[in-house]
This record gives structure tokens, sequence and C-alpha cells, in this order.
């Protein structure tokens, strides 16, 4: 998208809002920026990670080739945020983001998300239309990667709100629309896709996934306030992990693609990234061979279900706490089968 002189952009209602409401918080911003995201994004996500963690451990890949991070998923906004923040303070560059449309409804933050190297993609589109939008994403990344960037993007549509982790093949078929996939298969995008674990040993959303998996429902308003809640909210320790990029050489053909997203998950599951509750949720959930006792998981459930009754929620706390468990469970899709 084109976009306006930067002063100009700084200068509108909604952004004066937003910088004043920042620095009213304590984070440090320059009286005059140069650019969005050196200037407002990473001093924001730096005070994040002082304010609302315990401290964020990145196990970053010892190579930095141009390619797609292929990521789980947990936050909308924190996700991405937080592994640019541990690239910047690796010295290597900030990655282009991918995320839906509906995060940006409002003209200004979609502005402002481009701002910070925002690819966005309208997952309400459907037949010929999203034919064209998915290639049309898919050129574009191709064209960043060209360029010697770097491009994040989760490994399925949505958060994992089921604690279950797993990438999508059509995911993968459609970065390869513009890189030979429909000839080559999954083969196209080999040493091209890198494996990362993202974990929050607390999701400020829990209580809010839980409601929606009883309901069944999402609330309109739901996108917005989960990423309210999942800046602000505490999230504990904050745990990275990145892995080299995948050999995916051997998977030729159109039907590559599923064989393609167990690789992908394999090499997920070989990252070793885990939460401090994700033995705890196991053993509620009745799946964990070594069970480990955590009053304080037991803790943070009570505070999620009095969230849930002041919500005035009718629900079975048994089956309450099994909804709250999955929330924290991290496995990949291959073990439940």
């Amino acid at each position: 998208m084109q976009f306006r002189d930067l002063n100009a952009f700084l200068q509108t209602p909604e952004m004066t809002r937003l910088v004043d409401m920042l620095r009213g918080m304590g984070v440090q911003l320059p009286l005059v920026m140069d650019n969005i995201q050196r200037d407002g994004s990473l001093p924001f996500v730096r005070w994040l990670v002082k304010e609302t963690t315990s401290g964020m451990e990145a196990r970053l890949a010892v190579e930095d080739p141009p390619g797609i991070v292929l990521s789980t998923h947990r936050d909308i906004v924190c996700d991405p945020a937080l592994y640019n923040l541990s690239r910047v303070e690796a010295g290597r560059p900030t990655t282009h983001i991918v995320l839906g449309t509906n995060l940006a409804n409002k003209p200004w933050v979609k502005e402002l998300m481009a701002r910070n190297k925002a690819l966005f993609i309208d997952r309400s589109l459907t037949g010929r239309a999203a034919l064209l939008q998915q290639k049309q994403l898919s050129e574009d990344i191709a064209e960043i990667i060209a360029n010697g960037g770097h491009v994040w993007i989760a490994q399925a549509p949505g958060r994992a709100k089921s604690g279950v982790d797993a990438t999508h093949s059509a995911l993968l078929r459609m970065l390869g629309l513009s890189m030979g996939g429909e000839s080559h298969g999954a083969a196209a995008l080999s040493g091209l896709v890198r494996p990362l674990a993202i974990r929050y040993d607390v999701n400020p959303c829990d209580a809010r996934l839980v409601k929606e998996k009883l309901t069944g429902d999402k609330a309109p308003d739901d996108d917005e306030w989960s990423m309210r809640e999942g800046l602000l909210g505490w999230k504990g320790g904050v745990h990275l992990a990145e892995g080299e990029p995948v050999d995916l050489s051997s998977l030729d053909g159109k039907e590559s693609w599923p064989q393609a997203a167990t690789r992908m998950d394999q090499a997920m599951a070989q990252l070793h990234a885990r939460g401090q509750w994700a033995d705890a949720a196991l053993q509620t959930l009745g799946s964990d061979r070594h069970p480990i006792e955590r009053a304080d998981f037991h803790a943070r459930w009570e505070v999620c279900r009095r969230q849930l009754e002041a919500w005035r929620m009718d629900f079975d706390p048994v089956q309450g706490r099994r909804l709250f468990a999955e929330v924290y469970r991290e496995v990949q899709r291959d073990a439940l089968d």
C-alpha cells in the first residue's frame, strides 16, 4: 500500500493519542520518529518484555538465510513482535509478517501494521478471488526472499487454541504457488522454510479462549480484546526456539504437501521449546506418563474460573478445567493420533 508522509501520519488524531498513551505508560519513544518500526514499535516491544514478562529466552538458528519462518501461533500480535525483537537484539533485520485483514479493520491500524512490514490476507475470500489473492501473496513473498528478506507466517490460520501445533499443508502449497510448487510439489520450498516455536508460560487470553470453547462462538470484538489482553497481560517467561531450514527436496509431486506439513511438524517438535505448565496440562488431560503437580497451574485455573463466573458463564467446572488445560498443552498433531 502507498504510505502518506510519515509526519502527516504521526499527526493524525489516532496516532497522536496512541503515542501519548505509550509515553504515559513509560515507553521511551524519541521526540522525532524517522521510522515507525525502529523508533516506535521496537521500543514498545522492549517495554512489553520488561513489564509483562519475567524474561525472554531466544535460541535463534546459527545461520540466517533469506526465507520463510513458519511459526507456532499463540498470540495475535506478540508472536511476530517478540520474534522480531529477538532478531534485532541479535543484529539481524526484522521480517515481514503475514496477518489477517481482520486485525486491521481500521485504515490507520492497517497503515501502522503495513509500516511494520505486514502483508495482509483476507481469509473471508472464496473461490477465484481467494486463489488470486494466494497467488499474489506467494509472489510478494518470493520477491522478498529474492531480495534477501525474510517472512514470518503462522503454521496455520488463527491461533492454536487447543494447544495442538499443526502445519496446514494448504498453507505450504500456497507459499509454493509462485516458486514452482504446482509442478514440483513441496520440493520447491526446500531450504526456504524454517520452523519457529514460541511459548508463553502464561497465556493472558486463557479465560477468553475457554469462554470461546464453552460457547462455540467468537464474539465480534474478540480479536480486539485478544490483542489488548495479549499485549498488556502477564506472560511469565517467553521461550523462542528457531530451527534450520528444512530439507524438502525428496518431496516431489502434487501429492507431497501433507508429507511436507508432517516434516515441518517434526522439525518444530525437535526444537524442544516448552512453557512451564505444558506437563501439568497433559497430566490434567490424562495423557502424561510422568505426572507433575503444579500448584501454580491450579491457582491459574482458579483465576480463569472466577473470570468465567464474572462473565456469567454457566459451565461444568470439570469440563472448564479440561478446556483450560488444552490451552496450555503443547503437542504436535501426530502425537494425538
